[in-house]
């Protein structure tokens, strides 16, 4: 079964559409002229006028001084924050996201907000935007990962560390994996679920009958201009019980997250109610 993140994205951003007076803004910071960071930007202001909310770009040169980009982030008076990522190699990337106050951090990257989740996991009111949409396509399927062996490709602070603890608060069996990892070949093979954030292209050749294949992976491929994912989706697809496809897979699902990240920081300031996932075991809100 292929995914298809567009759809269920666009549902769920239907069920976010902002109808008061007053709503959410964004502000995002973007540096430099990267044409993949300004096509991410570009969905993103898509998905805020999708759910009525209002959505400011701050463009910075690609020499932008660390110290003028933080100070004008600290100047910033938007409900939610972001820095598109990567940033040219001259900036500290962690002094940067660190410098965006928590509570506006809407990509959930600061490090109050990690130690959070490793608490209190998903009861969080925001989430790394590319790990809760993970765990949205799995709720899609009514994917019960308790007891589950879990391969994860990929141990970045962006996806892989966070994705692994939310797995493990879920009771699912997680094995990390990473450049130095021996036997890779052999972890995807015994996974129930397979997850790839590594940005190499055909690296997941095979899996188990029925397992399950998230493609996190965002890499060039041998066609100018085409994007593909980890996993090497035509000989994967006849293996997976079900598999998300590059693009349209989980890259939909990452935005969505993000604008549910920014309409529970607004509620959270107008003392409203926050979305907390309603399929969470009474284990885990207990745990």
């Amino acid at each position: 079964m292929i995914f298809n993140g567009n759809q269920l994205a666009n549902s769920i951003l239907q069920t976010l559409r902002i109808t008061s007076k007053i709503k959410p803004k964004l502000g995002i910071c973007l540096v430099g002229d990267s044409p993949a960071s300004k096509s991410y930007v570009n969905r993103k202001l898509k998905a805020c006028q999708e759910i009525n909310v209002d959505a400011e770009v701050f463009h910075f040169e690609e020499n932008v001084e660390q110290d003028q980009l933080i100070k004008h982030i600290q100047q910033m008076h938007h409900d939610g924050i972001l820095v598109q990522l990567p940033l040219p190699l001259h900036l500290n990337k962690l002094d940067i996201i660190h410098s965006i106050p928590y509570e506006k951090d809407v990509d959930c990257l600061h490090m109050h907000n990690l130690q959070r989740i490793l608490v209190y996991g998903e009861l969080c009111e925001m989430l790394p935007c590319t790990p809760a949409a993970v765990l949205q396509i799995l709720d899609y399927y009514d994917v019960n990962v308790i007891g589950k062996r879990v391969t994860m490709i990929g141990r970045s602070f962006l996806v892989g560390l966070p994705l692994s603890l939310l797995l493990q608060k879920r009771n699912a069996t997680v094995t990390v994996c990473h450049r130095e990892t021996q036997d890779l070949d052999e972890q995807i093979m015994n996974a129930d679920i397979v997850i790839s954030a590594a940005g190499q292209p055909k690296l997941v050749r095979n899996v188990k009958q029925g397992a399950i294949v998230i493609d996190v992976g965002i890499s060039q491929g041998e066609k100018r201009g085409k994007i593909v994912g980890d996993v090497d989706f035509d000989n994967v697809k006849n293996q997976a019980s079900i598999i998300t496809p590059v693009p349209g897979g989980v890259g939909p699902m990452t935005v969505c997250m993000l604008m549910r990240n920014l309409c529970n920081i607004w509620k959270k300031k107008q003392g409203q109610p926050v979305y907390i996932n309603p399929k969470l075991s009474e284990a885990y809100l207990n745990d």
